[in-house]
């Protein structure tokens, strides 16, 4: 009880790790003076517990809904942190076939957390002559923004291009607003063609970054093909490790990323 001194407890004659059984008598009373209740009319209500003699000390905690509960950091952590709206497209971002590195990368760029060269100027990094000279490192054309690198930029569409058939994505278009549409409509989804397209738009927009950084750091030149190589591969090693239920459309995707249906494993859903 934080609202009792440790000078008054000391004075009562306890001391600051006295357990709730040194706070009980042999009557199944509480033993601190009678003066506390006047002191600290909150002790009147309360009651004394039934203790057993092999029950050990535990500390609680209330949680949200005022209940006690065993004190965890889990409990004190879901008490203290900002909690916000769920959003709707959270499960477009996280799902259980995702590939977690890519769903946190896409986490950032739908929150617009990456470090492109429009924040950065935002923040006044560099000199102004520095800030000037910045384009896009896959295009060369432009300063590189969220909207930009997904997929404005000339050599980011060429690689959305040739991935929205693959995803079943044919109709979205190259701007990100388009992307979020979809997302709002299909993020909840289970349908084995929206649990790929939530994949190919991760590992599209995880990959294009890794290579603008590439660019970026190392003065090479972007390859699409490269870029587009890796997306699939990556994509096709996490779907051979899904059994999807077969259905005349299925069949198509297994051919189209060139699984057989050997190669499956584990349900999607």
């Amino acid at each position: 009880m934080p609202f009792i001194t440790p000078r008054r407890i000391a004075q009562a004659g306890f001391s600051m790790s006295a357990s709730v059984a040194d706070l009980i008598d042999g009557n199944g009373q509480w033993k601190w003076p009678i003066a506390w209740y006047d002191l600290y009319p909150v002790l009147i209500d309360l009651e004394v517990p039934q203790l057993t003699h092999d029950m050990p000390d535990r500390t609680v905690w209330k949680d949200l809904e005022g209940k006690c509960c065993w004190f965890r950091s889990l409990e004190v952590w879901n008490v203290l942190r900002f909690r916000a709206s769920l959003v709707p497209w959270v499960n477009g971002v996280w799902f259980a076939q995702c590939i977690p590195r890519h769903s946190f990368h896409l986490w950032l760029v739908i929150k617009n957390k990456l470090k492109t060269q429009d924040r950065l100027a935002e923040w006044e990094v560099g000199s102004a002559t520095n800030m000037n000279l910045m384009c896009c490192p896959l295009c060369r054309n432009d300063r590189d923004s969220r909207d930009h690198l997904f997929f404005q930029c000339s050599f980011s569409a060429t690689v959305w291009q040739q991935m929205r058939p693959m995803g079943f994505l044919d109709q979205v278009d190259d701007t990100w607003q388009s992307i979020m549409d979809w997302m709002l409509l299909h993020a909840s989804s289970k349908k084995a063609e929206h649990i790929v397209s939530k994949l190919v738009i991760a590992a599209t927009t995880y990959f294009i970054w890794l290579e603008r950084n590439n660019c970026l750091f190392s003065n090479d030149r972007a390859k699409v093909e490269s870029v587009v190589g890796r997306i699939k591969r990556t994509v096709r090693l996490r779907l051979m490790g899904f059994d999807f239920k077969g259905d005349a459309k299925v069949d198509r995707m297994l051919r189209n990323w060139e699984i057989a249906e050997s190669e499956q494993e584990e349900d999607p859903g």
